[in-house]
This record gives C-alpha cells, sequence and structure tokens, in this order.
C-alpha cells in the first residue's frame, strides 16, 4: 500500500510541474489583460497623474496647505499631480509671465508642463488667499485632463451662470482681459472663476464642482473675504495716487507763486527804501504797511506749501506701508512709477 502511494507519487511529479506552470501562463495573461483594461479605461495621463502623485514631494507649505485646502480627494490628487509649488516673488515672476494662463500675480497652471504655481502671500489679512487660488489652478488642471466632449458639455453651463453677470463691471473687465490676453482661454476661466468665486450656481455645476471641491461655499466667502481687504487696499492705494497727485501740482503751484510773489515784494521795497518823495510820514507808513501785509501773505502761503508737504510725504509713507504690508502685492497695488517724498521747499529772503 505504502509503494503504491510512493509509486503514484513519483508517476505524478511530472505532470504537477506541469499544471504549475499551466496555471501560471493565464494568471500572467490574466494580469496582463487586467492592467490593459485599467490602462483603457483610466487614460495614459491618469497613470502618469499617478506615478507625479507617488513620486512628488511636495513642500512643507504646499503640505499644509493641501491640509486647509477645501479640496476633495480627487482635488488634491489633481492638484498634487501639477507639481504646486509656492514661490518667493522673484522666482514668481519668472515662472508666471503676465502673457501665460493664470489667476493675475498670484497664480497660474502651466499647461506645457502641467504644474501650477502659487506666489507666496504673507500678508496676515490675506489669509486664506492661497487656498483660493490653489483651488482656481487646481480647476484648470482639471479643464487641461477634460475630453474635448467633456468641455462642450460644460460650455454651456458655464456660458449661462456668466450671462447673470453682465451687470458686473469687475468681472466683464475680467473677460475682457482674458479675451485679449489668451484668447481661447474663456471657458477655461469661467470653469476657475465660478467654481470659486460665485456663490449661487446650477444644481448641474454644483454636482460638477462637488468632484473637486469639498466645500465650494465656503471657498467662495473665503475668497470673498480675502477679496475685500484686497479690493480695500488697492482703493486705498489708489486714493492716496490721486490724492499726492493734486498736492504735488498744488505744492508746484504754490511755490513758483510764492517764490515770483517774493520777488517782486523784494523789487518793491527795494524802490520804497530807495524814494524820497513822500510828503509825509504817514504817507510812507501807509505803503510800508501794504508791502508788510504782502510779506504776511507770502509767509502764510509758504506755511501753507509746508503744510501740503508734510500731508504728501505723509501719504507716501502711508503708501510705503501698504506696500511693506502687502508684501509683493505691492505690483497689483500700485500701477505706474514709483513715487518720492517731495524736499522741503526752500523759503525766500526777503530785502529791505
Amino acid at each position: 500500500m505504502t509503494l503504491f502511494e510512493q509509486d503514484s507519487y513519483a508517476l505524478r511529479s511530472n505532470p504537477r510541474r506541469r499544471s504549475r506552470l499551466a496555471r501560471v501562463i493565464p494568471t500572467v495573461l490574466a494580469l496582463v489583460l487586467v492592467a490593459a483594461g485599467v490602462f483603457a479605461f483610466l487614460g495614459f495621463q491618469r497613470l502618469l497623474d499617478q506615478y507625479t502623485v507617488w513620486t512628488f514631494r511636495p513642500s512643507e507649505a504646499v503640505s499644509s496647505l493641501i491640509a486647509s485646502s477645501q479640496l476633495t480627494d480627487e482635488g488634491r490628487f489633481i492638484f498634487l499631480a501639477s507639481k504646486p509649488v509656492i514661490e518667493s516673488s522673484t522666482v514668481f515672476a519668472s515662472s508666471c509671465a503676465s502673457n501665460q494662463e493664470g489667476s493675475g500675480i498670484l497664480g497660474c497652471y502651466l499647461p506645457r508642463d502641467r504644474s501650477i504655481h502659487l506666489f507666496a502671500v504673507t500678508e496676515p489679512r490675506l489669509a486664506g488667499l492661497t487656498d483660493v487660488v490653489a483651488a482656481h489652478e487646481m480647476l484648470h488642471a482639471a479643464w487641461d485632463r477634460f475630453s474635448t466632449t467633456e468641455q462642450q458639455q460644460l460650455v454651456p453651463l458655464l456660458e449661462r451662470e456668466a450671462s447673470k453677470l453682465e451687470g458686473d463691471p469687475a468681472f466683464q473687465a475680467r473677460l475682457d482681459y482674458y479675451a485679449k490676453n489668451e484668447p481661447g482661454q474663456r471657458d477655461n476661466e469661467l470653469h476657475s472663476i465660478i467654481g470659486t468665486e460665485i456663490a449661487s450656481i446650477s444644481p448641474e455645476l454644483e454636482a460638477h464642482y462637488a468632484k473637486w471641491l469639498g466645500n465650494r461655499r465656503a471657498l467662495v466667502q473665503l475668497q470673498g473675504k480675502t477679496n475685500a481687504v484686497f479690493t480695500g487696499l488697492e482703493k486705498r492705494s489708489a486714493e492716496l495716487s490721486e490724492s499726492m497727485d493734486a498736492l504735488r501740482a498744488a505744492i508746484s503751484d504754490e511755490y513758483a507763486s510764492y517764490t515770483s510773489g517774493y520777488a517782486q515784494l523784494n523789487a518793491d521795497i527795494r524802490r520804497f527804501n530807495a524814494r524820497t518823495d513822500f510828503t509825509s510820514k504817514r504817507q510812507a507808513d501807509m505803503v510800508k504797511g501794504t508791502l508788510e501785509t504782502r510779506r504776511t501773505s507770502l509767509d502764510a502761503r509758504y506755511a501753507d506749501i509746508l503744510a501740503k508737504t508734510a500731508e504728501y510725504n505723509g501719504d507716501l509713507a502711508e503708501m510705503t506701508a501698504l506696500s511693506k504690508q502687502t508684501d509683493g502685492l505691492n505690483i497689483a497695488l500700485n500701477h505706474g512709477p514709483a513715487v518720492t517724498t517731495i524736499p522741503t521747499p526752500v523759503p525766500a529772503t526777503g530785502g529791505g
């Protein structure tokens, strides 16, 4: 009995090796077919994104941003697949030139290498702005991965929301800018703007954005809060600039009038001192009194010039403080050439 079992075992040894090989081949083929199926289902870009997410090492600042963002798991996936970086003003300026697609000076998505670049906002009052910009740029990255059919299905939904904002000058100005500087990107921009800035949208779009944005309304509220600070700084900067322009012009005109007035007064004083035709001391005192009144008036004008100069330089100090408070954002707040302090005007000297 034992020998039979041993003989039987020995006789089955070769077939068993063949059967093991027979089982391996179908398994490998099955895995190949599964891999091919996954590739066909997900597509090359998704697999490339997955590899990028696995291998990309975000900075501490980017990791902190992801933790505080309103992105879903899918939103974080697309964000990380875009190799996001937060850059200082110098580096950012070279990454996101003004003629490239992006969100002003705060962020940009570069389709050529599918990367996201964010400006390092350090102003405390703008805390949270980077979260909004990150979501904005992530939606650009998502749009870049949509098929043409998917984009075309979204266009009428986006345009319907855009038509509701036709009376909003700021919104229309942005669309005009994109039409001029980024032709063909209108719906791409609408997709990011509407998703992160417009509170009330259609249920269809709400369902669409829910795939990437976990709390879209909170993101919109955050955008409104930080935008109010940003526009407030911009408004104050514009007010200061306008005030300083008016003060500079007034100081220039008044000082020219002051110096010419003093030159004329000095000439009249010299003539008064040379006169010998006064018939009485009273007549001479009257003329002298008139000259002194003119001197007093000119001195008061000089005091006003000094006050305006101090006001101008005070406005400049405030504008400089605004620029420092907003760090690199002064690029957006201050347009035109740099301004400098006005030297204290030299007083005219009186003769006589």
